[in-house]
């Protein structure tokens, strides 16, 4: 997911707080692109993402496979999306490892669009709105767990980490995506992301084999929607001026953090 305008709440962790209204307006305003603003200006930075993505997070290609090869999601198993957004990469993974799929966002205008873009995949997915610190799932109820961008809007992190544990089978995998300050505290950054260490996150869940992955070419695609964006034009009130507005806001400091995709297994 992009960053929402005006989310700038601090919670009693001092991460920033979003809530499900501001997300709603933003995939609302998606929608009415066809495929999306987002997703159109990742295929501009990287020609190689594969179609039917509707992308809604800053994935690349490269990332893309990394994330296939450590979910290693195989025929008829579950995958939980948490943070599905419109539902694009779960069902796309989904698809082509023929597995099913479980959808779970805080937005409902999010899972409408997820359930309406299920119809074109012929995928077993189901989608639900609720709160990753609280799913709607039963212990032990799923293969894999995936969450893009996600997580880092949640306010209690190890609380949502722990629930994507709960709801995995044992030797189930979790591969989530965010960012790392190369600097941790550092005051330059939003507040969101200045002491984010999904390492410890993870462990502090109770998951093993944490392992943290980063690329420059996963930095240079974050980095490179924000430039691409803002080099278009736009008019008021768009989902393309939505994302501009946010490229201004946090391309100053984006090489002040570092792209990571982690991975971690449930014991």
């Amino acid at each position: 997911m992009s960053t929402p305008p005006d989310s700038r709440t601090a919670d009693t962790a001092g991460y920033q707080t979003t809530n499900a209204s501001e997300f709603d307006r933003l995939f609302g305003s998606e929608e009415q692109t066809g495929d999306g603003a987002f997703s159109t200006i990742a295929r501009l930075v990287d020609p190689d993402l594969p179609p039917g993505l509707d992308l809604f997070s800053f994935l690349c290609s490269d990332l893309l496979r990394h994330i296939t090869r450590q979910l290693d999601l195989h025929p008829r198993q579950i995958l939980a999306d948490l943070g599905c957004g419109r539902g694009g990469p779960g069902l796309w993974l989904a698809d082509n490892a023929h597995a099913a799929l479980i959808g779970i966002d805080f937005s409902p205008v999010a899972i409408a669009q997820a359930r309406h873009r299920a119809t074109q995949f012929p995928v077993d997915a189901t989608f639900a709105v609720a709160d990753l610190a609280s799913l709607p799932l039963a212990d032990a109820s799923v293969d894999r767990a995936l969450s893009l961008d996600a997580l880092q809007y949640v306010p209690d992190r190890i609380t949502a980490a722990h629930q994507a544990l709960r709801i995995l089978k044992p030797d189930g995998r979790l591969v989530l995506t965010g960012w790392h300050p190369h600097i941790p505290g550092d005051t330059r950054l939003p507040l969101r992301h200045r002491h984010t260490d999904w390492i410890h996150v993870l462990r502090a869940a109770g998951f093993t084999g944490v392992r943290c992955t980063s690329a420059p070419a996963w930095d240079a695609a974050y980095q490179g929607i924000y430039r691409t964006a803002l080099a278009l034009p736009a008019e008021a009130g768009t989902a393309l001026a939505g994302l501009q507005g946010e490229a201004r806001r946090r391309l100053p400091t984006a090489h002040l953090l570092r792209r990571v995709a982690v991975t971690a297994v449930r014991g």
